[in-house]
């Protein structure tokens, strides 16, 4: 080799010096940032799913046992179990329905839960009336226990 192309040859290796760190970083932004959103993502649904499944079987019990159930009773419940999971303020509604007479011993009643979750960050950039999410819903059948007096 004559000396003008060894030159060219260490000039072109400390060219590529230190872009293993840019690489990197970059693969880590494009890589990483997505998937740790739909984890996000993923665990605070799971936790929604949770919630509104531990409100419909608590509503529906609480209307089991009581000839009258109390609506605010049932929603102070439902709104135990959402702070329980960290969502504090997912609208949330509760609906009952009633196989046979509601209050009458032997008979079922339903409770609905229906909650909507806005996907993480959204609320922020779109407010939280028109935010992108997503409808969960849970059933729970119970037994009347007691007939009204």
């Amino acid at each position: 080799m004559t000396e003008p192309e060894v030159g060219r040859e260490v000039a072109a290796e400390s060219a590529d010096e230190g872009t293993a760190v840019i690489e990197f970083i970059f693969a880590s932004i494009v890589l990483l940032i997505p998937v740790i959103y739909l984890m996000l993502t993923l665990s605070q649904l799971q936790a929604a799913s949770y919630a509104t499944t531990s409100a419909a079987m608590s509503a529906s019990r609480i209307a089991a046992r009581d000839a009258n159930p109390s609506e605010a009773r049932a929603r102070a419940v439902a709104d135990m179990h959402f702070a329980d999971f960290g969502l504090r303020d997912a609208p949330t509604s509760i609906t009952y329905s009633c196989t046979g007479p509601c209050g009458q011993a032997g008979s079922l009643i339903t409770a609905r839960v229906v909650t909507k979750v806005s996907l993480p960050g959204f609320p922020l950039l779109f407010g939280s009336d028109r935010s992108p999410h997503i409808t969960l819903r849970a059933n729970h059948t119970d037994v009347v226990a007691t007939g009204s007096q």
